[in-house]
């Protein structure tokens, strides 16, 4: 089996961000991932779940616009005991997608996003959400000697709280 994916004429933010000397200020972030934080929200209403959002899964095109990529991984929200394929890319996943029967929704992809946002104004991958569920080392941008609006930094750290009780439950609450 497999999936068509459009073309799209840019470069990932990944690839982005090592060309810019591996992270870019907040302001400049922010302006590349809010458009795909609205595609989320509308892509959450249908009740789907993306599951695989990082730096490599954006790409920013020749024309300025930030586009998600690779539904691959997505699957309706589920909350029940439904096994699903374990999708993981370290440092973003949250952990609940550790799990093959993990509660999953449109609150995975909060912890996705944040993790991304981290990685934007950090330059640092966060660590594995399943290491921090014993112990959290997960510093905030600030302590990192990032300078970051309060806002920003509290609503990235609450975006990638280890529990999803814990998380924003919407993408429309985080951003």
């Amino acid at each position: 089996a497999y999936f068509v994916m459009e073309y799209v004429d840019g470069m990932s933010l990944k690839a982005y961000l090592a060309s810019q000397g591996g992270k870019i200020p907040c302001a400049q972030a922010l302006a590349i991932l809010k458009p795909v934080m609205e595609a989320l929200e509308r892509v959450h209403g249908l009740g789907l779940t993306h599951r695989d959002i990082s730096p490599d899964n954006i790409s920013i095109t020749s024309g300025g616009e930030s586009k998600l990529l690779d539904f691959g991984a997505a699957r309706f929200s589920s909350q029940d005991d439904q096994s699903v394929s374990v999708i993981l890319k370290h440092g973003f996943a949250p952990e609940e997608q550790y799990s093959s029967h993990g509660s999953f929704g449109p609150w995975t992809d909060v912890y996705a996003m944040g993790a991304t946002l981290y990685r934007c104004v950090t330059g640092q991958l966060p660590p594995d959400a399943i290491e921090r569920v014993r112990r959290d080392i997960l510093k905030k941008p600030s302590e990192l000697g990032v300078s970051l609006p309060s806002n920003v930094e509290a609503a990235t750290m609450k975006a990638m709280a280890v529990k999803a009780e814990d998380r924003f439950p919407s993408m429309a609450d985080f951003f």
